[in-house]
């Protein structure tokens, strides 16, 4: 192998491990204009150091990956750490997802090329979480991010270099670091999500009829972008213990009083609900156990329940401590609990 080789076997390891410098990133990325072969290179290892880097596969398939970079490269490469996250898996495992974006006209995700406009960030990191499981992130700024089941958060490479920003779909618990210079910002539907250094829970999956933002410390400043050009964007300062919720059909915003210590327990692997349509509880007991639930009963879904459970009780318990009046009977097909009334 040359020097130059050599060179570019660095840039891209340091690039796979968040280290490259702004003038080294441009290096690369005029590597990659060079020729389509570097591209379809580039794209190829973006795949197997996501697939290296899912703790579910890391034991298995560090060697693989080791052997299949060497015939990419002409030599075997060591395996560094990444540094820009770290994980704790609980239940079953959480998928850590790398994107991979070229600056050029053609953009990389995970190997998968699509056409998009220039862009000034060449990696954006995703962390995506299935249903039964939950993972914890750490983000290059020190702060970190509890992933609930069925979510996903996404930040770009230049995190810490020029703002704080995320994306979130699903439910997140954040503890943020406090930095005066450069305010983190949860982006989320409609709502962003501003703060200094706080933690705070985010709830904001597709199939929910609300975006909840929930304060435990700190102070938060919500900001809602409404499509409704007649009405001004509004802004709203959450203090603790306190919450909000969109509703994303009306637009209306809803304030209500929280248990600071309930809001972030679903961490812990536990399941809090106060005064919760069963609609709603039935959400996220699919999400948590990855299962799916079939409600055969009108005054079920009308029902309203308030319970407390810790990791280890099973769906089938939780199903018998709600139906305390022995209203209900369910049986399970495969992955699915069908509900009926008695």
């Amino acid at each position: 192998m040359n020097t130059e080789e050599k060179h570019i076997e660095n840039l891209l390891l340091d690039y796979f491990a968040g280290e490259l410098s702004e003038t080294e990133e441009k290096e690369l990325l005029l590597w990659l204009e060079a020729d389509e072969a570097n591209k379809g290179k580039f794209s190829e290892m973006a795949d197997w150091w996501a697939i290296a880097h899912v703790p579910l596969f890391k034991s298995n398939m560090k060697s693989d990956f080791r052997d299949h970079f060497g015939d990419l490269t002409g030599k075997t490469l060591p395996i560094k750490e990444h540094r820009l996250f770290n994980w704790r898996i609980w239940g079953k495992v959480a998928v850590s997802v790398l994107l991979v974006v070229a600056i050029s006209t053609t953009s990389y995700y995970a190997g998968k090329s699509d056409r998009k406009p220039e862009r000034e960030q060449i990696a954006w990191f995703e962390t995506v979480t299935p249903a039964g499981s939950q993972s914890k992130v750490i983000l290059p700024d020190h702060s970190v991010v509890w992933v609930n089941a069925g979510s996903s958060l996404k930040y770009n490479i230049d995190f810490t270099k020029q703002n704080r920003e995320v994306l979130l779909t699903g439910e997140a618990y954040f503890e943020v670091a406090k930095d005066s210079l450069r305010p983190f910002v949860v982006k989320s539907g409609k709502l962003d999500i501003r703060v200094l250094g706080t933690c705070f829970n985010v709830k904001a999956y597709d199939n929910e009829e609300t975006i909840d933002v929930a304060l435990v410390s700190g102070k938060v400043n919500v900001h809602l972008d409404d499509d409704n050009k007649e009405e001004k964007a509004k802004d709203i300062v959450l203090v603790p213990n306190r919450m909000i919720s969109y509703n994303k059909e009306t637009s209306q915003v809803k304030m209500s009083k929280v248990d600071g210590a309930s809001i972030y327990a679903w961490t812990n692997g536990r399941i809090e609900f106060d005064k919760q349509p069963f609609d709603r509880i039935a959400r996220d007991l699919e999400r948590k156990f990855n299962v799916q639930i079939r409600i055969n009963s009108k005054s079920l879904h009308k029902e309203i329940f308030s319970g407390s459970f810790s990791a280890d009780q099973t769906l089938d318990y939780i199903l018998r401590e709600v139906d305390v009046e022995k209203k209900y009977t369910w049986k399970q097909i495969g992955n699915e609990f069908i509900i009926e009334d008695k």
